[in-house]
């Protein structure tokens, strides 16, 4: 029994020998293996301190004024150049124009709320229908040039705005006080006391499609249309070129319009003074009297 222990024994010698060697055979191709991949890795090293090295001389050294250019550029991107053909000067010359217009409008409002448009003597007379009505125009329209005298002198001496045209701003202030003396005169002409009525609606339909507080391409597109339209739009864009001293080219269009408005209005007073000499029963015994 001892023999074959020892001969089992000697077996197992012999095959832990043989994995031995295998074994050794395995670590020496790892070994070999390792000094290959160490060889890679110092290469590889060498290579990425060469391209840090490179990497870093190539990295821009801005100066002092480079380095202000380029946080301002960052900062602030996108430059805005502003042009400007006319300045108003403060919050309320900016305004001035539209409530000028609105003073000149409600000045010849009032005016009719006490003046009778056409003259009851003048219409029982032969007089012809249009001076009738330009007899009824007249002394309001005077009131309404003394108006602009006053808003002008209050304007220029007592708010202290400065009008870069100051004469022809006055003649324009004028021109358009006598318009809307006009217009208020054809309607308290033509409709009476519903007349008046339609006079302050219109005011109020001016006031907000006028663009005098804020740029009228920012209004909804009716009110953009009726900006077009309406006599106070063309009243405020003159006295702001007339004011601030822009290019004053498109103030001639505004007095053509407002000429339009003037010629409209005396015709039809002149319509409204030759039906006012017909007298029909329900005149002669109103219903209502206003």
């Amino acid at each position: 029994t001892g023999l074959d222990r020892l001969d089992v024994g000697g077996d197992r010698l012999v095959s832990g020998a043989a994995s031995a060697a295998t074994g050794a055979d395995s670590l020496a191709k790892g070994a070999g293996s390792l000094a290959s991949g160490l060889d890679s890795l110092t290469k590889g090293a060498t290579d990425l301190h060469a391209g840090l090295v490179k990497g870093r001389d190539a990295v821009p050294d801005p100066t002092d004024a480079q380095r202000k250019a380029m946080a301002q550029t960052i900062g602030n991107p996108v430059g805005v150049a502003t042009d400007s053909l006319s300045s108003a000067g403060s919050y309320g010359a900016g305004l001035a124009p539209l409530f000028m217009s609105l003073a000149l409008w409600i000045g010849a409002y009032v005016l009719f709320l006490f003046v009778r448009p056409l003259s009851q003597r003048a219409l029982a007379t032969s007089q012809r229908s249009f001076r009738t009505a330009l007899g009824g125009w007249l002394a309001p329209a005077a009131v309404g040039i003394v108006q602009a005298a006053a808003l002008v002198l209050v304007v220029g001496r007592g708010v202290d705005i400065r009008i870069a045209h100051p004469v022809l701003a006055f003649l324009f202030l004028c021109f358009t006080s006598m318009t809307f003396v006009a217009i208020l005169h054809a309607l308290a002409s033509r409709f009476g006391a519903v007349g008046k009525f339609l006079g302050l609606v219109f005011m109020v339909v001016q006031l907000v499609s006028a663009g005098g507080t804020f740029p009228w391409q920012t209004l909804p597109a009716p009110l953009q249309a009726v900006h077009h339209v309406v006599p106070m739009s063309y009243a405020v864009d003159g006295l702001r070129r007339l004011l601030y001293g822009a290019d004053l080219s498109p103030v001639l269009g505004a007095v053509g319009v407002l000429t339009a408005y003037l010629v409209g209005a005396l015709l039809v007073s002149t319509v409204a003074a030759r039906r006012s000499r017909i007298w029909t029963p329900k005149r002669i015994r109103p219903e209502l009297a206003l």
